[in-house]
């Protein structure tokens, strides 16, 4: 492939001391790139601002580093194509443009993926979030009739430090795809300390595999307008001080009936809160959040220590998955959620008037939701959840954590597991809960840095 340098200009940096290696030289990216294009391990390229794959492929080589500024982000647009695939010694990694111990979630807006799958928004087709922009910049345009649409390769790679919020509800997070199709690969990748979600999937059909969500301020795993992908090995740990929800899923707010439904199949995923105290005000940790008309199909699944709750089947429209079999969570351990070792605290959501006012009738505010209580549903026999302590090695361990379970834990007994589908994407020998068995894949290209 044809190595360009298009908007790149390059400067050498100094030894820093006799005998030291030297500094990579680095490259600010000032352009959009319209052809295929190479960055290359042996420089250093700094995000100046917003760059557009506008077409050809990008291609980043393994161990090549990128760097963002405030403000900046790479945008793979629906015309355009990623090939950004490092090794499990060589990771590529997206980070703030910072020096190491002054980085923050938030100093940079992330990677972006477009492409034309199926969404279930008016007309089926949008304009991605976390831009100034009007409805006819093509460049942020995602939506389609492509299920299969390639928007690339994203492998063995880490995004730290990212996120940024435009507005409230108007977000860029560490990963963010809009209508990626089943074509698109995402396989061992890292989110690290973002500013809202880890990765959202606006729509469509990408498929995510090996992929570790650390300490994001929001969400790990954000799915919405018509997400129907498959996952497998999903690891999501949330820190004391932020973060939301392990999942939250969701239809289109608007009309949630429409379709594509938002309903992905998950395989293997540990969902690891903070075991906090239970939030008096402000923010709650939550595990597994559906709402909207959003549903699931989960198996082998870990949900602990999350301080308020541990699933929440929020509304009508998701209660209503459940019961079509579209919202379905079965072979999941659950573990002091709220505190709770013996069950899983029901979640009650308030009733709110036509303003959007909660009611204060107390024999009403809960009224939505006497129909549905988490317990009862889903701690049953025929769906072989448990409430079991997994025994993970080091889960609450910030900096060097360990997601694997320790020698005789019951997750890793395979009679308490399915066998994931034989259907070529999924590992049919994961038959474990959570998303680490034996093998624990996050070494070698994961890292934990505080800042």
């Amino acid at each position: 492939m044809k190595r360009l340098t298009l908007g790149i200009t390059l400067g050498m940096s100094l030894l820093s001391g006799c005998g030291d290696e030297p500094t990579p030289p680095t490259g600010d990216v000032t352009a959009n790139i319209t052809q295929d294009t190479t960055w290359t391990a042996d420089k250093v390229y700094t995000l100046k601002s917003y760059v557009f794959v506008e077409g050809g492929t990008l291609t980043i080589e393994p161990g090549t580093k990128v760097v963002g500024e405030q403000g900046s982000a790479l945008v793979i647009t629906s015309k355009g194509k990623l090939n950004a695939v490092g090794t499990k010694d060589k990771p590529i990694v997206f980070t703030s443009s910072q020096p190491e111990g002054e980085r923050k979630p938030g100093n940079w807006g992330g990677v972006v993926l477009l492409g034309k799958a199926r969404i279930n928004t008016a007309g089926g087709v949008g304009n991605i979030e976390g831009f100034v922009t009007n409805s006819e910049d093509e460049r942020t345009k995602y939506g389609g009739d492509d299920d299969t649409h390639d928007c690339g390769k994203l492998k063995y790679a880490r995004i730290e430090f990212a996120g940024y919020q435009l507005a409230p509800g108007n977000e860029l997070n560490g990963l963010t795809t809009g209508a990626c199709g089943s074509k698109t690969e995402i396989d061992f990748v890292q989110v690290h300390k973002g500013a809202d979600d880890g990765v959202e999937m606006f729509g469509g059909t990408a498929n995510l595999k090996h992929v570790v969500v650390t300490q994001t301020d929001d969400d790990a795993l954000d799915y919405d307008v018509g997400y129907t992908g498959k996952v497998q090995f999903l690891v999501v740990q949330q820190n004391a001080t932020v973060g939301n929800r392990g999942i939250e899923a969701s239809g289109n707010s608007g009309n949630n009936t429409l379709t594509p439904r938002s309903m992905p199949e998950i395989w293997n995923a540990s969902f690891i809160g903070s075991g906090r105290p239970i939030a008096a005000s402000g923010t709650k940790q939550e595990g597994l959040v559906f709402n909207t008309g959003a549903g699931v199909k989960l198996r082998n699944a870990l949900v602990m220590n999350f301080a308020d709750q541990a699933v929440d089947v929020d509304g009508a429209a998701s209660v209503a998955m459940f019961e079509a079999g579209s919202l379905s969570i079965t072979n999941t351990f659950f573990y002091n959620n709220r505190g709770d070792t013996t069950s899983i605290p029901y979640a009650p959501n308030p009733v709110k008037d036509s303003s959007g006012k909660v009611t204060n009738d107390d024999a009403s505010r809960f009224a939505n939701d006497t129909i549905f209580k988490e317990p009862e549903q889903f701690i049953t026999e025929a769906l072989r959840n448990q409430v079991v302590d997994p025994k993970l090695t080091a889960s609450q361990d910030l900096k060097a954590p360990n997601f694997a379970p320790q020698e005789g834990s019951l997750a890793l007994d395979p009679e308490n597991a399915a066998t994931p589908p034989a259907d070529g994407f999924f590992d049919t020998s994961a038959r474990f809960v959570g998303a680490v068995g034996t093998d624990n894949w996050l070494d070698g290209w994961t890292a934990f840095p505080e800042n």
